[in-house]
């Protein structure tokens, strides 16, 4: 889609076509004595880095035009990412606006492939599960603050942007990674997790965009594709990386081992809410 031709200082020099993957580049790179990450090449005007985009294709050529002064060598391969691996209900419209100029930023071009995807799929199904925490102030060592989410509702705002950070455009929507069930990955076109505020208590939140409802045996199936990457996949990385606050770091997880876990329904959740009500925040 895009070809890159990536030249050092010394003169030397590589040519790869975007998208790829970009640990392979980065380590190319350093095979040929360009040491600097991709994530630090500026597209334009790099003080250490030669970087030259083009295209045979009219698609890359006029996405060459997203690119601002800021923008990076990965940025470059997301985009591309973001392009090659769009859902074939939405590639039309996609390409159309590409041809046309439509995004001026990559910014631009990431939301708008978000929210056709998602207006592909126009029945939402949320699921809700707890959160817990655990926070780090300095004061004790190795141990941390085991928290719930009442306390994390102050937090609310940097947990939803860190979420949002996990699921970034070069990682592709996630709906993508739950194909167990053929009927579910023709059905599911989106699935983000965010946080959501409820009865003084912060709760994990799971949308998920289908084409058409679900079977049972799918939902069933999705469920457990979701649970799953609550405690192993997507959730599990999450989990480990550090959410800065004025307080400490706080370390958030959609999945626990405990008796009052659960993932349900917005219709189920009533039944799992009304036990907690007035927990504390620690």
């Amino acid at each position: 889609m895009i070809k890159v031709k990536i030249t050092g200082k010394a003169g030397a020099a590589l040519e790869r076509e975007l998208p790829t993957d970009i640990h392979q580049l980065h380590y190319d790179m350093r095979e040929a004595g360009i040491s600097k990450p991709p994530k630090n090449i500026l597209l334009h005007d790099d003080k250490d880095v030669e970087v030259k985009l083009s295209s045979d294709s009219e698609i890359g050529s006029r996405l060459l035009r997203v690119f601002g002064k800021n923008d990076t060598l990965a940025d470059a391969n997301t985009v591309a990412f973001a392009v090659s691996t769009a859902r074939e209900e939405v590639l039309t419209d996609l390409e159309q606006n590409i041809v046309h100029n439509q995004y001026l930023t990559k910014e631009m071009l990431f939301d708008d492939i978000r929210e056709m995807t998602q207006a592909a799929g126009p029945v939402k199904l949320t699921f809700y599960c707890p959160l817990v925490g655990q926070f780090d102030d300095g004061n004790y060592g190795n141990e941390y603050i085991c928290v719930n989410g009442s306390f994390m509702v102050a937090y609310q705002d940097q947990i939803e942007q860190a979420i949002a950070d996990e699921q970034a455009p070069e990682m592709g929507d996630m709906a993508q990674y739950m194909d167990r069930n053929a009927g579910v990955a023709a059905k599911l076109m989106s699935a983000v997790w965010t946080v959501e505020e409820m009865d003084d208590r912060l709760l994990g939140r799971i949308d998920c965009h289908l084409k058409e409802p679900l079977t049972a045996e799918e939902m069933s199936d999705l469920r457990e594709e979701i649970l799953g990457q609550c405690s192993d996949g997507l959730g599990e990385g999450f989990e480990q990386r550090p959410i800065e606050t004025d307080e400490g770091d706080l370390y958030v997880s959609y999945w626990n081992s405990s008796d009052d876990y659960f993932l349900c329904t917005e219709n189920e959740l009533d039944e799992h809410m009304e036990p907690h009500q007035g927990m504390g925040g620690m």
